[in-house]
């Protein structure tokens, strides 16, 4: 069916954003973690030096060579700080034997709108940062752990005190056992009680009473220049958890991730290390405003401290979902995030939006006659200025729910109208 008044979409679309991605429909800027990737793809940014990322979970691994980030979108999709014609590429290092692909990124530069909070002069230091947050933090070892070659490392953290924990999907991915450790040297076995894996989340639970929990901040008053705290099972490292401090380098970037896109993710020059995957990142309040998943590889470029951070903004309504056991809703469409470079490239008569890089066969997104280089630029007659907001709108619906999506094709606005559909298992 044609695109148009009262064109009617499928229901079992979702977006693939991730992240974090979310990532139209996702955390991170994708919606469908399966889909094949089509022939041909957006146009790549000004030739420039391809940087690589990788996931910080599974520290030491010793017979599995690290995942990386893997681009199903042939195109720039993370800007540089500076602007226009800076581009890099991400890795994520998982448990898995795969190849090393680049992606080029490209994105505006974010203007200040305050002071930067700082460490120093607030009511938190740096130590009362971490006697505030890190009794909720958490080691997380799978199976045998890192070095076994059956298992692996990373971080959560405590949302309740009735156990509940966040981590990145990746650090539980496949696992059979997951054990959590507390600063205080108490384990436990946990549950995992529910994976979002085109947004690079899960909620695991362990069965205890009375535990410390963090205090989830708003990621979306962070700015750049902002100081932060990362905590985490940095190597998984004997003694305890390691710290370190940065401040916020970047915003709203897209980073290519093995199941998607992690979509409008924080960029952070505090060190984050394998092991350091699903551990909070925390504001000068000592209060979580994100979740440490990904880091540039220095293995190429000589990347030094450019780490990915899942907002924790983005990432509330999914924990939400996986803990009461909820079905995402699923769009079918991958975006990107339409900036002055990518709308140059495209040719697009748009300056902001999501512009679909790819429609899954058979989904809501193609009943209702969705195209690749279509701009997404309305949901429900909320404005889109780019995947993470495709992400969120899905995100409030339920599988079933009829949303109106207005995009800008070849210059002229279209409506289409979609009834969405359960996200597919694989």
């Amino acid at each position: 069916m044609e695109i148009g008044e009262g064109a009617k979409v499928p229901d079992d679309f979702d977006p693939l954003t991730h992240s974090t991605a979310p990532i139209a429909d996702d955390s991170n800027g994708t919606d469908d973690p399966t889909t094949p990737e089509p022939a041909g793809g957006i146009p790549a940014a000004p030739a420039s030096s391809p940087v690589s990322a990788e996931r910080t979970s599974d520290a030491n691994r010793t017979t599995r060579s690290p995942r990386v980030l893997r681009a199903s979108i042939a195109s720039a999709v993370v800007a540089a700080l500076v602007g226009a014609g800076v581009a890099s590429a991400v890795f994520v290092a998982t448990d898995d034997n795969s190849t090393v692909r680049t992606t080029k990124v490209v994105q505006a530069a974010t203007p200040v709108k305050r002071s930067s909070d700082r460490l120093a002069g607030n009511a938190l230091d740096i130590a009362g940062v971490i006697n505030k947050v890190e009794p909720a933090v958490v080691a997380v070892v799978t199976d045998d752990g890192p070095g076994s070659g059956n298992g692996g490392a990373g971080t959560g953290f405590v949302i309740t005190s009735d156990g509940y924990i966040v981590t990145n999907n990746h650090v539980v991915e496949g696992a059979n056992h997951v054990e959590v450790t507390f600063t205080n040297g108490d384990q436990h076995s946990a549950t995992v009680k529910g994976t979002d894996p085109s947004a690079d989340l899960a909620v695991i639970k362990v069965n205890a009473s009375n535990l410390p929990t963090v205090q989830l901040g708003d990621s979306d008053k962070v700015q750049v220049g902002d100081d932060v705290v990362a905590i985490g099972n940095a190597l998984a490292l004997e003694g305890g958890l390691s710290v370190t401090k940065g401040i916020v380098s970047g915003l709203h970037r897209d980073v290519p991730v093995e199941n998607g896109l992690l979509s409008g993710a924080l960029q952070t020059d505090a060190a984050i290390n394998p092991g350091n995957s699903g551990g909070p990142l925390v504001n000068a309040q000592g209060q979580v405003i994100g979740i440490n998943t990904a880091i540039a590889s220095p293995a190429q470029e000589n990347a030094v401290n450019v780490g990915f951070v899942i907002p924790i903004s983005n990432a509330k309504p999914i924990i939400d979902d996986l803990m009461q056991g909820r079905t995402p809703a699923f769009l079918g469409v991958a975006t990107q995030t339409v900036t002055p470079n990518v709308a140059r490239e495209l040719r697009l008569s748009v300056q902001s939006g999501a512009v679909i890089s790819q429609v899954t066969n058979g989904s809501p997104a193609a009943d209702a006659g969705l195209r690749r280089d279509d701009v997404i630029v309305e949901i429900d007659g909320h404005a889109i200025t780019g995947s993470s907001d495709v992400l969120t709108r899905i995100r409030e619906h339920r599988p079933g729910d009829r949303v109106e999506i207005v995009v800008n094709r070849d210059g002229t606005r279209k409506t289409a109208e979609a009834t969405l559909a359960k996200r597919p298992s694989q």
